[in-house]
Order: C-alpha cells, then sequence, then structure tokens
C-alpha cells in the first residue's frame, strides 16, 4: 500500500506514496535523517531498515556503510548497524529484508569494480546466521548483482545482473523452493 523511494539530492529524506483508487498519491517526505539512508525497507513489525553510513561514517565513503535497523518510531531519529555477521569490509548497501523479517539477502563480497553476490542469512532470536551464497545458478562468476527483491507471494526472486554498471538485466527466478534448501541447511 505504500511506496518508498529516496531522492539523489537529499541522501538522507525517505519520501513515501500510498496507494490511492486511481494510483498513487504525491510524494511526501516520510523521513528525513542526518545520515544516509540507502536502500530503505519497512516491515510488517513496523521496523525499519537501511543500509547507512549512520552516525559512524562519512557519507562519501561507501566503505563505511553498513546493513543497519532503525526505530519503528519516526520520532527516534537514531539508527543501528546489524554488525557481525552481516556486514564486510567495504561496501554493505544492497539488500532485502523479509516483511516477517525472517531472513535478508545481501550483495557481498564487493569487488574494487563493484562485482559482488548474492547471499542470504536467517534470523534466529536477537541474531543473524552466517550468510550463505545463494549459489552458483546465481552466483555465476565475476557480475554487478543488485537491487534484489521477493514476490509478495514468496516465490519468486528479482535482481539484476551485469558485465558493468551500464550494461544489465533483471532476472527472475523461482525462490521458494530455494528458500527452503537454504534454511535446512542454514539450521545444521
Amino acid at each position: 500500500q505504500s511506496l518508498y523511494f529516496a531522492n539523489d539530492h537529499s541522501a538522507g529524506t525517505v519520501y513515501r506514496s500510498t496507494r490511492t483508487k486511481t494510483g498513487w498519491s504525491a510524494p511526501i517526505a516520510y523521513i528525513d535523517r542526518n545520515y544516509v539512508v540507502y536502500d530503505f525497507m519497512c516491515t510488517k513489525s513496523g521496523s525499519k531498515y537501511a543500509a547507512s553510513n549512520g552516525t559512524w561514517g562519512n557519507p562519501s565513503d561507501a566503505n563505511s556503510w553498513r546493513f543497519s535497523i532503525m526505530p519503528a518510531s519516526d520520532a527516534d531519529t537514531s539508527i543501528q548497524s546489524l554488525g557481525s555477521p552481516l556486514n564486510s569490509e567495504g561496501f554493505n548497501g544492497d539488500f532485502f529484508i523479509a516483511p516477517d523479517e525472517s531472513y535478508m539477502i545481501i550483495s557481498t563480497n564487493e569487488t574494487k569494480h563493484f562485482e559482488c553476490e548474492l547471499y542470504i542469512s536467517f534470523r534466529k532470536e536477537n541474531t543473524w546466521t552466517i550468510p550463505q551464497s545463494l549459489g552458483p545458478l546465481i552466483n555465476d562468476g565475476l557480475a554487478h548483482r543488485y537491487a534484489q527483491y521477493v514476490s509478495p507471494d514468496g516465490k519468486y526472486l528479482f535482481y539484476t545482473r551485469g558485465d558493468s554498471e551500464k550494461e544489465w538485466a533483471v532476472y527472475w527466478v523461482r525462490f521458494d523452493r530455494l528458500l527452503k534448501k537454504l534454511k535446512l541447511s542454514s539450521l545444521n
């Protein structure tokens, strides 16, 4: 029912449009922070996840960005890094969080030329499992892999893959069966 997006000119502002009977409302500023908010996602519980430099890094240094969580309260402007094992050295920016917060798909192992792979981590109480690869059919060599998203019914994973930052395509793969296999292997 809501669409959230950022503006390149105001890196700490997230805008929201809501579904109406005739389409989408005009975007309005939803949150405004004094730190970068990138790849912003809300969950069913009201938690807000983002990639950010928070209060710990320089906005222009993408290597200081971390997968993070913001409080459900819009009045609380704090942000907290999700820490290890989700965050690694270098850029931590592109992710998808399941609406129920049961798993997170992250772009990781980024090279100096921004190639990366897609990994998944499962939530266990107040921590996350060590991220594991989505496998060789998705991580099939050096490539840019970003903008991961799972369809609302949980059946399909969408992501971009390309040989450069300018040449890429959107891939669409069956995900529900792969998710079950990955979840089972994370329990072992």
